[in-house]
């Protein structure tokens, strides 16, 4: 069984059907994994917008029914955040959309979502973190995402992934969201999604449940947490925001702005869809 079977089978959306890929901010896409939309989100300003900023799983996978009703979601820009070695131009599928800008930026080095890597022990005991550290602190590959991102077309959407839309994909979204001022709480459970079921990751981020231990897991929920709540600690720490983390990456006030309006921006486009 190869990664991505593997990833399959444990991931709490695999078998989903085929019905409207907008029935949710779970993107309904049968032939790929862990796709999301970043919309839906509270924000001081009000919700964060739909059909803006996609976060996927791989896009290896993806039948060509399904790449158009991606792009018919709006998708026009792609941001690959894996490694060279990954193969990234032969292996995503959206390098040959004619109509689709596609980027490869990598993030990091490898996949940490590797079952055959989670179980290497670090000396503090979460080795996820050592690996976001290492993310984040890629300040050149930080201000080509967010360029790349606020280069999107106006009504129109950039999908980001790496091989299994957690890590990469998801240290992503939490600058995205942390941009639009998203409150803390909300990221902590974007980044959670990835690894277990809605109604259990909202137990424990806003119901106040222990995280459930899941003997063997190679996703552990209590160390996923503390990973992603680390490296919010880290960023306030540091800089105070997300946004002057971003600028101290060297992006100008207009790009952030440009981003942050995005996901900000209301237009009738970007209203939630039915539930």
């Amino acid at each position: 069984m190869g990664l991505m079977d593997m990833l399959r089978a444990a991931l709490p959306w695999s078998g989903r059907g085929s019905g409207p890929i907008e029935a949710s901010r779970l993107l309904d896409v049968p032939s790929g994994d862990n796709y999301r939309d970043l919309g839906g989100y509270p924000t001081p300003y009000g919700p964060t917008a739909y059909r803006r900023f996609v976060r996927a799983g791989s896009t290896s996978s993806l039948t060509r029914a399904d790449l158009a009703r991606l792009e018919e979601y709006g998708v026009s820009q792609v941001l690959d955040l894996r490694s060279r070695f990954e193969d990234p131009r032969l292996t995503d599928r959206f390098v040959r959309e004619p109509e689709v800008i596609w980027l490869n930026v990598p993030l990091f080095d490898y996949d940490l979502s590797d079952p055959k890597l989670s179980g290497t022990p670090t000396p503090a005991g979460n080795y996820l973190i050592d690996g976001y550290v290492t993310m984040v602190s890629n300040r050149d590959a930080i201000r080509q995402i967010f360029e790349f991102c606020a280069q999107t077309p106006p009504g129109r959407a950039t999908l980001f992934h790496c091989a299994a839309g957690m890590d990469r994909t998801g240290m992503t979204a939490m600058l995205l969201l942390g941009l639009a001022e998203v409150p803390r709480k909300h990221i902590v459970a974007d980044y959670l999604y990835s690894f277990a079921p809605v109604e259990e990751v909202d137990a424990v981020v806003f119901g106040g449940r222990e995280p459930r231990v899941v003997p063997g897991s190679w996703n552990p929920l209590p160390s996923r947490r503390q990973a992603v709540e680390f490296m919010l600690d880290r960023v306030e720490e540091g800089y105070g925001t997300t946004r002057a983390y971003l600028e101290a990456c060297g992006l100008s006030g207009v790009c952030l702005d440009t981003v942050r309006g995005m996901l900000v921006g209301s237009t009738d486009q970007d209203e939630a869809p039915e539930r």
